[in-house]
């Protein structure tokens, strides 16, 4: 097995974007911060990530540290330490961790990712904003905590069926609508638009909202315009001073343009990382009209 592994990456309680390598037999958990950073992903072969303790929230390497399938993150033996199934409510079954999750509360939310992409989805309340900073959300607004998972999944079943909300927006889409321009303001205007539509439609209303601005986590300093931002996923390697990590998507400057990469598309896979940063070819730079 290869010395230093992307296990993970995620986002802490206290809205910190974090890196878990396996590194020379240890789980390390790195923080991103603002500093120079090449990384380079060898994606020749994948190896689990390990399990997860639903009860504990602690994360353990595979004990088998086994080779996988390109399309998975856990050997099947470590997908039934997790015992975890996000689409829980389309199973037959399910295991007795993911029946104790079930049952702990779990909040609603629309997430505004552009004008007209709002996204409605449930999150285990235990795990605070970091679900809606993972996915890379600019903005949410939390609807209402409920006693557990199947309450909370029959109003996002409900709302997913109304026009204009989406129940999944991919990684691609999500990157896409970077272009377009984030304000704050606007963001809460559509969310609450939206939320008077849920209300009226289904006949619901919803107490103690929260609206949270996920963008002001992103960036170390003032966010940058996001409309020519370089992918390097098909490269999996990118290298510069690092400005912020929008979700999973790593954002770079490298020679005054700036790069992402989706971090999630490669757990599991080798890491080699350095502090320096790397010259790197890139494409014309979009030409502005104005």
């Amino acid at each position: 097995m290869p010395s230093t592994l992307l296990m993970n990456i995620a986002w802490t309680s206290d809205h910190t974007p974090q890196a878990l390598l396996f590194d020379d037999g240890q789980l390390t958990p790195r923080t991103i911060d603002a500093a120079p950073l090449t990384l380079s992903f060898d994606t020749a072969q994948r190896y689990c990530t390990g399990w997860h303790d639903l009860e504990t929230g602690e994360r353990h390497s595979c004990p088998d540290q086994a080779a996988i399938d390109a399309k998975y993150e856990q050997c099947p033996a470590c997908q039934r330490r997790t015992g975890f199934n996000p689409a829980f409510y389309h199973a037959k079954s399910v295991s007795e961790q993911q029946d104790k999750r079930n049952h702990q509360p779990h909040y609603l939310y629309l997430a505004y990712f552009a004008p007209d992409h709002i996204k409605v989805g449930i999150s285990f309340a235990g795990r605070g904003q970091s679900r809606l900073l993972e996915q890379g959300a600019r903005a949410a607004l939390v609807l209402e905590t409920f006693p557990t998972a199947l309450i909370a999944r029959q109003y996002e079943a409900d709302i997913a069926r109304l026009d204009g909300i989406y129940e999944h927006l991919s990684a691609r889409k999500k990157r896409a609508l970077w272009a377009s321009s984030y304000s704050t303001e606007a963001a809460l205007q559509q969310l609450d638009a939206a939320l008077k539509r849920v209300s009226s439609t289904l006949g619901v209303t919803f107490a103690d909202t929260l609206f949270i601005d996920c963008d002001s986590a992103y960036f170390f300093t003032a966010p940058p315009p996001l409309d020519d931002v370089v992918s390097r996923n098909t490269d999996a390697m990118i290298s510069g001073d690092v400005v912020g990590c929008i979700g999973t998507e790593l954002i770079a400057k490298n020679d005054s343009r700036l790069l992402s990469l989706n971090l999630k598309k490669f757990i599991g896979y080798p890491v080699e990382l350095s502090s320096t940063i790397e010259p790197i070819s890139l494409p014309p730079q979009q030409a502005s009209l104005f």
